[in-house]
């Protein structure tokens, strides 16, 4: 009985040690949802490993937090309740702060301000305006694509809690990504695209048959999503963005991905 019994006690300690070893592992990694299809903000490498610009810079919060990181790629639509159900600590996937997300998710302080832009074919002629107000004008009636979930969806078919009162008699399609998008404005299936203006600029860099129109149609900042009420990671999260903002860390990770600031 005795040996049966140090027996247990062993596997008992030996179970107790592995729980804990795993609990103190899970407390050391930030689990972080994104949409690797945003370029240059987050993307697939040829091995399927999450990078980009928000990949580095949630990197270096999690260094600040004495934290690895784990990445879970989904769907955009998906990635601000995964942080709202528990499933991941954060988020981090060119989220636009606004209002109705707030309800869902807190966020941190903002680490990049951007605004949508129009992408139109190179030979485009339609799309001459030098002021939002020109531009939402050529845009009645138009074939609009966008990206489902991102601002330009919300921007092209108007929504209340995003202060957007839409493009009149527009036709809006929303694609899985922006790659999808740029296929059907190559074969005309629609006339424009509004996307965030870094991934417009990078994905036009290596098409010839799309350009830009430079032109910002909003303003708006990108911010972590945290779980709503957790003040203290919230706190924490804004002090390592502060930080690698003032350091200039920040900055070298924008210089890398060939995404404007200001300087």
């Amino acid at each position: 009985m005795k040996k049966i019994f140090s027996m247990l006690m062993c596997m008992v300690l030996l179970f107790t040690g592995i729980m804990l070893g795993s609990c103190g592992k899970k407390d050391n990694v930030l689990v972080v949802a994104t949409n690797a299809e945003f370029p240059p903000w987050e993307d697939l490498d040829s091995n399927q490993n999450v990078i980009g610009a928000d990949a580095d810079i949630i990197k270096l919060i999690a260094e600040e937090l004495n934290k690895t990181v784990e990445f879970r790629n989904m769907d955009f639509e998906g990635v601000i309740g995964s942080v709202q159900s528990g499933a991941c600590d954060v988020a981090i996937s060119g989220l636009t702060i606004n209002d109705k997300r707030k309800e869902s998710v807190d966020f941190s302080i903002p680490y990049y301000e951007t605004s949508q832009i129009l992408i139109t074919k190179s030979d485009d002629t339609i799309f001459t305006g030098t002021t939002k107000e020109e531009l939402d004008s050529q845009l009645e009636g138009k074939k609009i694509g966008v990206c489902t979930g991102f601002t330009g969806e919300y921007y092209a078919k108007g929504d209340e809690d995003w202060g957007f009162a839409g493009i009149k008699d527009a036709t809006v399609t929303a694609y899985d990504n922006i790659s999808l998008a740029i296929v059907e404005l190559k074969n005309g299936s629609i006339d424009v695209i509004i996307m965030d203006d870094t991934v417009a600029k990078n994905v036009v860099k290596s098409s010839d048959d799309a350009k830009i129109i430079d032109v910002a149609l909003n303003t708006e900042s990108y911010g972590i999503a945290i779980p709503k009420g957790d003040t203290e990671l919230k706190e924490k999260i804004d002090a390592a963005i502060e930080k690698i903002r003032d350091n200039g860390k920040l900055h070298e990770i924008f210089d890398t991905w060939k995404i404007d600031y200001i300087k």
